[in-house]
């Protein structure tokens, strides 16, 4: 049987992971799901910095992925519209371009979150010096804004929502689900902008500097993070 370039990019790299949470009420795993679903359904022409071809030709079973440089164009474009909305003005924006890097995404998780008739307690977690953020429930940063540096040190209860790739889990599996995204988005030839200092350099989903990030990098809330005020 032949193949075709037909495989959904969003069953191939975005789709959940649900880790069982020993700790974790179900209720909680299954509302963050939802976040993630809410975030990813919004920002459904995808993001910036995922692409394909770049640096070996398509395969038949490499997905079909927008343009990236069209999806850096409106988002480039309409950031600058954005800095000084409310929520509710900023989501809007979000939702009706249906484009987001990491950045948008968290932000839709947020909102999600904030619309419980229950209020959940969440940070967006920054990584520094390369250039990622998630969301987590149930971990609380140090006096300084910072988390723990190995996830192995994160509270057994603690949840991960990462839209950007597509985890929702244990945020002491989430390094190893991290890894496992990467290794099967190189897999079907997607490719990734370089995080940080280099951006703009296309890269195998799978090398090092993507795949070691969450390890290589201090965790940050927004208010400590070191660029903060350059964070979206």
């Amino acid at each position: 049987m032949p193949f075709h370039r037909s495989a959904s990019f969003q069953n191939l790299v975005q789709s959940q992971y649900g880790d069982e949470l020993d700790n974790a009420a179900p209720q909680k795993l299954s509302m963050a799901q939802a976040a993630l679903c809410f975030a990813n359904i919004h920002t459904s022409l995808g993001s910036s910095n995922l692409g394909v071809g770049h640096l070996t030709a398509i395969k038949p079973w490499t997905p079909c992925l927008p343009d990236p440089d069209v999806i850096n164009y409106m988002l480039l474009s309409s950031r600058p519209k954005r800095a000084n909305c409310g929520l509710k003005d900023y989501v809007s924006a979000i939702t009706k371009s249906q484009v987001g890097n990491c950045g948008e995404k968290n932000i839709l998780v947020c909102y999600f979150l904030l619309q419980q008739a229950t209020p959940v307690k969440y940070h967006r977690v920054f990584l520094w010096p390369d250039d990622h953020e998630f969301v987590v429930l149930s971990q609380e940063p140090s006096e300084q804004g910072l988390f723990p540096e190995n996830f192995n040190d994160w509270n057994d209860d603690a949840v991960v929502i990462d839209p950007w790739i597509g985890i929702c889990a244990s945020a002491r599996h989430y390094p190893e689900l991290w890894r496992m995204k990467l290794d099967t988005m190189a897999a079907v030839g997607i490719e990734l902008r370089a995080p940080c200092f280099e951006k703009g350099k296309w890269l195998k989903a799978n090398v090092s500097s993507w795949k070691n990030m969450l390890d290589n990098n201090q965790k940050y809330t927004l208010r400590a993070h070191p660029l903060s005020s350059q964070c979206p």
